[in-house]
């Protein structure tokens, strides 16, 4: 009867239901695991995402549902109370405001106290900082990432591995989610790889595993579950696994030095509360094959395999915690295999967790997860998943709810958990650490010539930014407003040749954001085509980065490159510019009222000003991209 009320009139009842299925739980985690039936099981097993919903009672309009789920609709809470799902992810275009947040998050959790047993939702988002953030803007500080934590670590340690994420977990934690996707161990020891770069820390194992332990420690502190990810290790790819299957081609001595080490040690001394697979191929670790949809024989992906889940992260490294997929729904996976024989397969080779292995956007897809739930469930009936190992897994799940679960944010009601909400997101020590961190970030590529700096004093005239895009551009004269009262020019690639051929500027400064982004920046699959769109060659912006940065150089003027992801892009611009900086991060939020909230575009503004150098170390060798460009 409670499901058929409006949203509003819910929350008394529901409230109650939720407070007595967590107390009757050991913990509030959820019941004991031999209580669940065979499909409830199989249900705790599975994460989706539910960032699309339309409603449309006639099938797909034309096009794809791009309408964000910012409330509940009913059919999806009636999916979660009748299926006993387990998880949910949420992405930004599901997150407006801290309110809406809350409310959100309230119900989906009561929608999962409807459920039989009433075992509540684990609530995942991916907020690694830097390029991947999720969080909105407009409340919540979004800090500089791993790889700019990593150029922090010769003078600060493990500092701002630990500080950002106790922040971002204090954040998670009151708008009521319990898992994140971070921390990255990732060793990023490919130049080319498009997907993690700046997502590492660095290049150095131990540097990440270090960093990878404050982080963890951070986040489970605060009473957030941390996911180290992509196990064994998505560093040495050139492929994105949102669009390809990448392949590692390391021996196995090679995968333990490099791309194993940080995970053992961070198993070791800080025990993840979860482990994210990688779509890679790692023949040294696993060469067995699996069949595709296609009948084709192929190396099994890790995600698939089960000497790499089962023998190496539970045998070798006596790793006892949650073990979850990256998304299924990435073409690493389902280009080769159908949603249900890949989740089939992944829980066989050892896998907890199913992350969105199907997309549900329109009513007539809900039946897909009662179905899903079905095909794996008639699989354990057949053997060919053990019926012994999926108690295992169940139980680990509920003890990561046990564990993680905030009983306390269930308790309270809306409006407290709203004013609470807002206060933390407030918190104005936050920005402190993001502006801390990002000038302490702020790394110079090469040496810097004697008489460079400052590059923008009294005397300076004219600045020109040639920016890769208008909120840069934006970004980049709030930011210079504050430190000079020189005029800010913006100028597009298209049209710089012939701007700068009529300047008299004193500085340019050219700021790169190469490799573009990436399915993850964005979200996920569902971006791709947007992003394809939006791509420009990378070859041809060079080419005109080159020509702008010559032509200043000809005239006298000052020059600057600012490589705002990526640093191994410089190799192909040495000599060129006067000062070259790696920023690591180029995410700003300009609000309603033209106000900047940018600390990366603060700290380079700082830096121009400045007789003194940046004071961040490269954690990655730049030569690597001078060797892949085929540069002297």
């Amino acid at each position: 009867m409670i499901r058929s009320l409006p949203r509003h009139l819910i929350y008394p009842p529901v409230l109650l239901v939720i407070l007595l299925s967590v107390s009757a739980c050991s913990g509030g985690g959820g019941p004991a695991p031999q209580e669940l039936s065979l499909r409830e099981k199989v249900a705790q097993k599975i994460m989706l995402d539910i960032r699309y919903y339309c409603d449309d009672r006639d099938g797909p309009p034309n096009g794809e549902c791009r309408r964000p789920v910012t409330e509940l609709p009913r059919d999806l809470r009636q999916l979660i109370a009748d299926t006993g799902l387990g998880g949910v992810v949420l992405f930004a275009d599901n997150l407006v405001d801290s309110a809406q947040i809350v409310r959100l998050n309230r119900d989906l959790q009561a929608a999962a106290a409807q459920s039989r047993l009433g075992t509540p939702l684990l609530i995942a988002v991916d907020q690694e900082g830097g390029r991947v953030t999720r969080l909105p803007r407009a409340e919540s500080v979004a800090f500089a990432g791993n790889m700019a934590i990593g150029a922090t670590y010769p003078d600060h340690g493990d500092r701002y591995a630990r500080s950002t994420a106790a922040a971002m977990a204090r954040q998670l934690k009151v708008l009521g989610f319990n898992v994140n996707f971070a921390p990255t161990l990732d060793v990023n020891s490919n130049p080319d790889n498009p997907v993690i770069n700046v997502r590492s820390y660095s290049e150095d194992p131990q540097v990440v595993g270090e960093l990878g332990v404050a982080s963890v420690d951070a986040f489970q502190a605060e009473k957030i579950a941390a996911t180290v990810k992509h196990f064994p290790g998505h560093g040495d790819t050139s492929v994105d696994s949102h669009t390809g299957l990448p392949r590692v081609e390391r021996s196995r001595e090679a995968a333990g030095a490099v791309d194993l080490l940080p995970f053992a040690r961070v198993f070791a001394e800080a025990a993840p509360a979860l482990t994210m697979t990688a779509h890679i191929q790692y023949p040294a670790l696993d060469d067995t094959r699996v069949r595709t949809a296609e009948g084709e024989q192929i190396p099994a992906p890790a995600t698939l395999s089960r000497a790499i889940l089962t023998d190496l992260l539970r045998g070798d490294y006596g790793y006892r915690g949650v073990v979850a997929t990256d998304a299924l729904d990435m073409a690493g996976i389902s280009n080769y295999f159908s949603p249900t024989d890949a989740v089939v397969k992944t829980f066989a080779a050892g896998a907890d967790i199913a992350v969105m292995p199907i997309k549900i956007r329109y009513p007539h897809q809900l039946r897909n997860l009662e179905v899903l739930i079905d095909r794996v469930a008639e699989a354990v009936e057949r053997g060919e998943l053990s019926v012994a190992e999926l108690d295992t897994s169940a139980a680990r799940i509920e003890k990561l709810k046990r564990q993680y679960v905030d009983r306390d944010w269930i308790a309270r009601g809306a409006r407290d958990n709203i004013r609470l909400a807002g206060e933390t997101m407030a918190d104005s020590r936050d920005a402190e650490l993001a502006g801390a961190l990002a000038g302490a970030a702020l790394s110079p590529i090469f040496p810097v010539e004697p008489g460079t700096l400052p590059v923008v004093d009294r005397s300076t005239g004219r600045i020109q930014v040639l920016a890769p895009s208008a909120e840069v551009g934006q970004a980049f004269r709030l930011a210079l407003s504050q430190v000079t009262e020189s005029p800010v020019e913006i100028l597009h690639p298209r049209n710089a040749a012939a701007t700068l051929a009529d300047s008299s500027a004193d500085v340019l400064l050219v700021a790169s954001i190469v490799p573009r982004e990436s399915a993850v920046e964005r979200g996920g699959m569902d971006d791709l085509a947007g992003l394809r769109q939006r791509r420009l060659d990378s070859d041809a912006l060079y080419e005109i980065y080159r020509d702008s940065l010559r032509l200043a150089r000809e005239r006298g003027r000052k020059t600057v490159f600012v490589s705002m992801r990526s640093p191994y892009e410089a190799a192909q611009f040495r000599g060129m510019a006067d000062l070259q900086i790696a920023s690591y991060d180029y995410k700003a939020y300009i609000d309603k009222d033209g106000g900047l909230h940018g600390p990366i575009y603060e700290a380079i503004a700082r830096a121009l000003t400045s007789a003194e150098p940046p004071p961040g170390i490269l954690p990655v060798t730049v030569e690597a991209g001078i060797r892949r460009a085929g540069l002297p």
